[in-house]
């Protein structure tokens, strides 16, 4: 019996794609109802301060453990924001086992994360891109690096 109350959900990843593939993925996980739990951002556009609240602590500790629990995956790079993260993950890119799918390692994290916090910390799903050469790499290192400028800038626009 199907309950028409209910959204279905467009599945978000590419299909018939290998997501155990030797690649480096660009993934962003939104907090449930964008809550911004997880950090606070200040300052000004060219030097934003970013302080970590409790559970931006436990998941900035929950990306420094991953390549210990996930052999063959390295987190590149991260950002956590107020209500979400961006993160780089290489996954078998630097030889060794094959590694489990993304979404396993994702669901895995995210699932991590919450237990930690004890309470539900992230929406369902999340976002990946993989990414497509030195160029794209570049694009969104920068864009990374960027986001709590942005999110300053956009937040003085707001007022």
């Amino acid at each position: 019996m199907e309950n028409s109350s209910f959204p279905v959900r467009k599945n978000p990843r590419l299909p018939g794609f290998d997501y155990t593939a030797r690649r480096f993925y660009f993934i962003t996980v939104c907090t449930r109802n964008r809550e911004p739990c997880l950090c606070q951002i200040s300052g000004t556009v060219e030097q934003p301060t970013v302080r970590l609240l409790p559970a931006g602590k436990i998941v900035q500790e929950e990306l420094q453990r991953l390549p210990q629990r996930v052999p063959g995956l390295a987190v590149e790079q991260w950002c956590i924001m107020p209500d979400h993260l961006h993160m780089i993950l290489s996954v078998g890119c630097y030889g060794g086992e094959k590694t489990p799918p993304v979404t396993r390692i994702m669901g895995n994290f995210k699932g991590g994360v919450s237990r930690r916090c004890k309470r539900p910390v992230w929406q369902a799903s999340f976002h990946d891109h993989v990414i497509r050469g030195p160029a794209d790499a570049e694009e969104i290192m920068r864009y990374i690096e960027n986001n709590p400028r942005k999110w300053v800038l956009d937040r003085n626009f707001e007022t």
